[in-house]
């Protein structure tokens, strides 16, 4: 593939390549990672694991630079418009990358349990849909650190916050999450689609829920 041309042209290296071997990495550098508290800061799990990844003796092999809370600028408005947690940049291009969005959930304080599946959609989900992030491609990624283990749980309340606000969402009627198209095995992996404005590809959001037991400590 090219580094020249149009965005749009990425997209089938972005679902056939650039994704399934970010999907690996990311789960194989979660593995080698020490396990996180159970109320662990969310800045603080996404650099140890951006450090798990950048030790990850598959960079060696896989073509991509990794970035983390890489600065999104709008060039027009010469002004920061956020930060993505971790950036995967296939090419030396500003505007090509994968963009992987990470958020706690079922955090455990003080013997309590508070889901966050709200913040996941509000503050990850929406940044995609609304151009924020990744405006120039078809796909971004939401990585669940679920820190109670309780997966199904996480999941459910995931799906909950996705159906009550699929249309904000631009998702076709109720909202529902599909199977993975690039690891449809793996049920703790899935998608959703999505319309955004004035945009007629649909864009993906490829979604993954990691655990403290997944963990090799």
């Amino acid at each position: 593939m090219s580094v020249v041309g149009s965005p749009a042209e990425w997209d089938d290296f972005f679902s056939t390549n650039f994704i399934p071997q970010i999907i690996d990495l990311v789960l194989t550098s979660w593995q080698a990672m020490p396990a996180p508290a159970s109320d662990q800061l969310e800045d603080r799990i996404t650099v140890a694991l951006y450090c798990s990844l950048s030790r990850n003796q598959s960079l060696c092999t896989l073509p991509f630079l990794i970035r983390v809370q890489d600065v999104e600028i709008d060039l027009e408005l010469e002004r920061e418009t956020g930060r993505k947690d971790i950036a995967f940049f296939p090419a030396l291009q500003a505007d090509i990358y994968f963009c992987l969005e990470c958020k706690r959930l079922n955090v455990v304080k003080e013997g309590e349990t508070r889901a966050y599946s709200s913040e996941y959609v509000s503050q990850g989900m929406t940044r995609f849909v609304s151009r924020q992030y990744s405006p120039f491609v078809q796909h971004g990624g939401m990585l669940g650190y679920v820190l109670d283990g309780d997966v199904d749980r996480a999941k459910q309340n995931i799906e909950a916050n996705i159906h009550a606000r699929h249309l904000e969402l631009g998702m076709d009627p109720p909202g529902n999450i599909e199977r993975s198209s690039v690891r449809p095995e793996n049920e703790h992996i899935w998608e959703t689609h999505h319309h955004r404005a004035l945009e007629t590809p649909v864009f993906r959001i490829h979604h993954m829920l990691v655990t403290r037991t997944m963990l090799t400590v």
